[in-house]
């Protein structure tokens, strides 16, 4: 029966935690899509004056209505990252239209193969651009066996391995002395302090739990990484999106641990914008009633980006935002376990970034 299910209902129905009624469970989740997540307004004098930001997955859903609510905070230049460059001009030419004194630039960057994240970043570095925010929203869902040229699932490449790859080849354009974060409660003021990272993962993260993975053998020197490459250990759809989302909240958690702890001033910030109406899953009637029924606006989702993006508060730093909230990752990220698997994560981030022939990093 679950397969005859659209998603999201197959994802929320077949989730080992369907039976969990506390907030991390999918059944309040989806009993509370509609009627919550309205972040704070935005600060009328809010501004991102002479900023610079980047967006990933700008071309559709919340990624473009956070790029184009992102586009009337006046920045100086708005980066779009997208794999379909026809979408991306035609998005960069709406932006422009719309916006006075905005300069738009659309940039490939296609998630499913490293070499672009490579040639993305070198060609940022190459131009000299300083980012002020990355908003790394790009995400991806559907049922196929493919494997990427990279040699692992599209779902797991595109939701963590590229997005976490980015964020780390980022860095070193992110990082800029900035004053000190306020010391009082979150707050939207004027013009945000300071650079800013915001990944985008997703409450299904708290849905799942993950393997405990062998630790590195001579043939696998990444083994939770190899999970992916190994269509017997992938699991479903619904699994690889899970697991790749909770790998990417683990890991924004212990990046920002460590750039707290080598005094770099990047805020980092993992947020969801909930189940909002777009075309992420694959289209249909029932998903489109579902959508009707249940979401959120792609409005609503991007404003939720947007609060992540500007926020202000010693407690935003390596904040988990849901509905708009600080919120405590999920249950199994906070146990023993999900710490071990946040550690070794790290690790074989590190591993791979030298594979990748980067530096070392300096966190």
């Amino acid at each position: 029966m679950p397969g005859f299910l659209p998603e999201p209902l197959r994802m929320l129905v077949t989730s080992p935690a369907i039976l969990d009624f506390t907030p991390d469970g999918p059944l309040p989740y989806a009993l509370r899509q509609k009627f919550t997540g309205k972040p704070p307004p935005v600060t009328p004098d809010l501004s991102l004056a002479s900023r610079t930001v980047l967006v990933t997955g700008a071309t559709s859903g919340v990624g473009l209505e956070a790029a184009r609510q992102l586009a009337q905070l006046g920045p100086r230049l708005l980066i779009l990252g997208a794999r379909d460059m026809n979408k991306a001009e035609q998005i960069k030419s709406e932006l422009e239209r719309n916006t006075p004194h905005l300069t738009v630039q659309a940039a490939e960057l296609d998630l499913e193969s490293l070499s672009s994240v490579d040639c993305f970043v070198d060609e940022l570095s190459a131009n000299s651009i300083r980012l002020d925010l990355a908003l790394l929203n790009a995400g991806f869902f559907g049922h196929d066996d493919r494997i990427t040229k990279d040699g692992y699932s599209p779902l797991f490449q595109v939701n963590f391995l590229s997005t976490a790859y980015l964020a780390l080849r980022l860095l070193p354009l992110l990082h800029t002395m900035a004053p000190p974060p306020p010391t009082s409660t979150v707050y939207q003021g004027p013009t945000p302090p300071g650079p800013r990272l915001v990944l985008v993962t997703s409450e299904a993260h708290a849905w799942t739990t993950f393997p405990d993975a062998p630790g590195p053998t001579d043939n696998h020197t990444l083994p939770i990484l190899s999970v992916f490459r190994d269509k017997n250990t992938l699991g479903s759809a619904d699994d690889q999106y899970a697991r790749a989302k909770l790998l990417l909240a683990l890991f924004g958690k212990e990046l920002s641990r460590r750039l707290t702890a080598a005094e770099n001033d990047t805020t980092v910030v993992i947020t969801t914008p909930g189940f909002c109406a777009s075309n992420f899953f694959p289209n249909g009637m029932m998903t489109r009633l579902i959508q009707f029924t249940s979401a959120r606006s792609a409005q609503q989702g991007g404003a939720l980006h947007v609060f992540a993006a500007t926020a202000q508060g010693p407690e935003i730093h390596g904040a988990y935002l849901r509905d708009g909230k600080p919120t405590r990752l999920s249950k199994f990220a906070q146990s023993p376990q999900g710490q071990t698997l946040q550690q070794r994560l790290w690790g074989e981030m590190e591993e791979f970034l030298i594979q990748r022939g980067s530096s070392p990093l300096q966190i």
